[in-house]
């Protein structure tokens, strides 16, 4: 498969980030030790294959197909094995694929991989034939680091091709920095210290400045407050734009709008938080869950805070937990 390149470029030079992964969780069994599954497959594809022809070539047919339809998969199944480096033997373990990375089921060593320690994915399928209709039958896949590789495989197709080609660019998206402010001017601590106690901090003080009413248009609250909660039209706007923005800033302000947004209650912009939930970023994933959540969007339509957890430091997943809940957070 094609590896994109780091960013999406239109025509004014501007670069944008990629569309976010299409997959929350696609996980993968290992392979059998001698290989005995995988010619299993081999033959059972070549036989779908055979079947499928024998009633309009008759038996001689089939039995020619079938067999080409065998070799054809054996070698495609070499490949992927060997790959472009033969000298490095893949590893086949229990292995899931999520938004931010590769989580490695191995009794002996658990691994979590983010996007930057991963070089290479590989995806091949085998298929069959039911009934004169083609279906998948195996997805195979091989990851590929400076220094291993691991393989596994599940049945059926797998909707990993947006990952294949924006693999760079979300090993690009995920090293951003995290804005404490909606202009992008100020950067957080991370990604080697804890970014969310500083950003939730920053953004439940600027919601109580005047600087956020005069932006916002938040409506004066008396002496006891200087801003309203209530969000107007100028809130929406200002908030969706950010968002919605896609250009590919170095330090990303979308997490500080999300949670500016939650701590307004602007649940006009839930659509815009739920479309991030699936960022390669980790922490932009999080914390527009953790809003989502705020905001009582059905955990059925943004998944937990537990499913990006493994790719988060403990101090901000713990955070992110408490602010979430207004009962906790308070």
């Amino acid at each position: 498969m094609l590896q994109g390149s780091k960013s999406v470029k239109i025509k004014d030079h501007m670069e944008m980030l990629a569309p976010a992964p299409d997959f929350r969780y696609v996980g993968f069994f290992p392979g059998p030790r001698h290989g005995l599954g995988v010619l299993g497959g081999v033959v059972a594809a070549g036989a779908g294959v055979g079947a499928g022809i024998w009633h309009t070539f008759g038996p001689r047919g089939a039995i020619a197909s079938g067999l080409v339809a065998v070799a054809t998969t054996a070698y495609s199944m070499h490949r992927l094995r060997w790959g472009r480096t033969p000298h490095v033997a893949p590893r086949s373990v229990p292995m899931a694929l999520v938004p931010w990375g590769l989580l490695v089921d191995h009794e002996e060593q658990p691994r979590v991989l983010r996007w930057a320690g991963i070089t290479r994915v590989h995806i091949e399928t085998t298929f069959g034939r039911d009934q004169a209709t083609d279906s998948t039958l195996w997805s195979y896949v091989v990851i590929e680091t400076p220094r291993e590789r691991f393989t596994g495989h599940t049945p059926g197709a797998v909707p990993l091709e947006r990952l294949t080609v924006h693999l760079d660019a979300y090993a690009n998206e995920a090293a951003h920095s995290i804005a404490l402010d909606l202009d992008g001017s100020q950067a957080g601590r991370g990604p080697y210290e804890p970014d969310c106690e500083p950003l939730v901090r920053a953004a439940r003080a600027y919601v109580q400045t005047s600087s956020a009413s005069a932006r916002l248009g938040l409506e004066a609250a008396g002496y006891r407050r200087i801003t309203s909660r209530c969000p107007s039209a100028r809130t929406l706007d200002t908030l969706r734009t950010i968002l919605r923005d896609r250009t590919d800033r170095r330090v990303d302000p979308r997490p500080f709008a999300a949670i500016v947004a939650a701590e307004l209650g602007a649940k006009a912009l839930v659509n815009e938080l739920v479309a991030l939930v699936q960022s390669p970023h980790p922490i932009v994933a999080a914390v527009a869950k953790a809003a989502c959540q705020r905001l009582g969007v059905a955990q059925s339509r943004i998944g937990t805070l537990d499913e990006v957890a493994p790719f988060l430091m403990e101090p901000d997943l713990v955070t992110l937990q408490a602010w979430a809940d207004p009962a906790r957070a308070r």
